[in-house]
C-alpha cells in the first residue's frame, strides 16, 4: 500500500472527556499509516472540565492535531464544525471516550479503494470504563460489497447482521470520502439523541458502494456518563421520533417517483427507531415509570398514521401490538 496516496481527517467532538480523551488520542496517534498523512481536528463542545487542556497540548506539541470550539451547540455542531475544516480524501469520525486500532485508517483505506466505496466500515468491541473487554464482533478480515445498503440493513435487521456490529447506525468505526459528503451536502442535524442514526441513513440511501471488514478495528467505551446513560427514558423517547420524523420528511422528497418496492423501506426502517424509543427506552432499559406515557404517545403516532406495527418484523409487531393495547 502506498500510504502517501491516502489521506484522513479525524474528527473528535469533545465535551467534558478529560478522564478519556488523552487515550482515545493516543489511539489517534499510533495509527500505522504515514505520520504525514493525517489530521485530528478535536471540536470542543462546551467543556467545563480539563479536556480543552488537553486538546491544546496534543495540538500545541504536534501539529497533526488541531484544536477548535463549536460553541457547545451540541455533538452535531461539534461534528459540523469539524467537517468544515477536514481536508482529508477520507473523513471518520471518533467519540472522545472510544478508542481505533492502529491500523483502522489502513485496512479501511485499501478497503475504500479497492471497492470504490463511499463508505467502509468495521466491526467494533465494547470494553468497560476501566478498559475491561466487554465484547467483541468479527473475526476475520474479509470485506463485503453492498450496492443498496438502506435496503439490506431494513429487510435483514435483525438476521444477517445481528451480532456482528455491521447494522448499526453509528458514524464511528466508518470511513466516509469527503467528496461524497461534499457532493450530498451531508451533514450533522442538532438532534441530541440520534443525529447519527439520522446522517447514516441519508448516507446509506445516497451511496451505491458501502464496504465492511469483519475486523475489530475500533472500541466503544460503555459507562455511567456516556449521552446515553444519562437521559432519561422520555427524552430518549422523544429524540428517537424526533429522528423518526425528520427521516420520513427527507425520504419524503427523495422517494417521489421511486419504485413502490423502496417506499416500506422507509416504513420500516422508522417504525423501527419509534419502536426503539417508545419499546425498549435507553439501552433497553425497562419502561419504569415513563411506561403509560410512552404508551400515550405511541397511540397518538399510530392514530396519525406515523407509526403502523405491521411494517415492522414478526416479534416487533407483536410486542407493539401487546404495549398498545395492554401496556406491557
Amino acid at each position: 500500500m502506498q500510504n502517501r496516496k491516502l489521506n484522513f481527517s479525524i474528527v473528535v467532538p469533545v465535551r467534558n472527556g478529560e478522564q478519556y480523551l488523552r487515550q482515545c488520542l493516543e489511539s489517534v496517534r499510533r495509527q500505522t499509516v504515514a505520520a504525514n498523512c493525517w489530521q485530528c481536528i478535536c471540536v470542543d463542545d462546551g467543556s467545563s472540565d480539563g479536556s480543552v487542556r488537553i486538546m491544546e497540548e496534543f495540538s500545541s506539541g504536534d501539529g497533526r492535531f488541531v484544536a477548535i470550539e463549536s460553541g457547545g451547540g451540541g455533538v452535531g455542531t461539534a461534528r459540523n464544525s469539524g467537517l468544515a475544516l477536514a481536508r482529508g480524501k477520507f473523513i471518520a469520525f471518533l467519540d472522545c471516550d472510544d478508542l481505533l486500532e492502529p491500523q483502522f485508517l489502513e485496512e479501511l483505506g485499501v478497503i475504500a479503494e479497492d471497492f470504490s466505496a463511499d463508505i467502509c466500515g468495521c466491526c467494533h468491541g465494547n470494553f468497560s470504563e476501566n478498559g475491561e473487554p466487554l465484547r467483541r464482533w468479527g473475526q476475520s478480515k474479509s470485506a463485503m460489497l453492498f450496492r443498496d445498503p438502506l435496503s439490506t440493513f431494513a429487510q435483514k435487521w435483525h438476521k444477517t447482521f445481528s451480532g456482528n456490529g455491521l447494522r448499526n447506525y453509528f458514524v464511528w468505526g466508518r470511513l466516509f470520502r469527503r467528496d461524497f459528503l461534499e457532493k450530498n451536502n451531508l451533514s450533522f442535524s442538532e438532534i441530541a439523541i440520534g443525529e447519527d442514526t439520522l446522517f447514516m441513513l441519508k448516507a446509506f440511501h445516497l451511496t451505491s458502494a458501502f464496504a465492511v471488514t469483519e475486523n475489530v478495528l475500533c472500541w466503544h467505551r460503555r459507562h455511567g456518563k456516556s449521552t446515553m446513560n444519562t437521559y432519561n427514558s422520555v427524552d430518549y423517547m422523544e429524540n428517537c421520533i424526533a429522528v423518526a420524523m425528520a427521516a420520513r420528511e427527507w425520504f419524503g422528497e427523495k422517494l417521489l417517483g421511486e419504485s413502490e418496492m423502496r417506499k416500506p423501506v422507509l416504513r420500516r426502517i422508522v417504525g423501527k427507531i419509534i419502536y426503539d424509543g417508545c419499546m425498549r427506552g435507553r439501552r433497553g432499559i425497562g419502561y419504569g415509570e415513563s411506561g403509560a406515557v410512552r404508551r400515550s404517545r405511541l397511540l397518538k403516532l399510530r392514530e396519525n398514521g406515523i407509526f403502523r406495527p405491521s411494517d415492522l418484523c414478526f416479534r416487533h409487531r407483536l410486542r407493539s401490538e401487546l404495549f398498545l393495547h395492554f401496556g406491557v
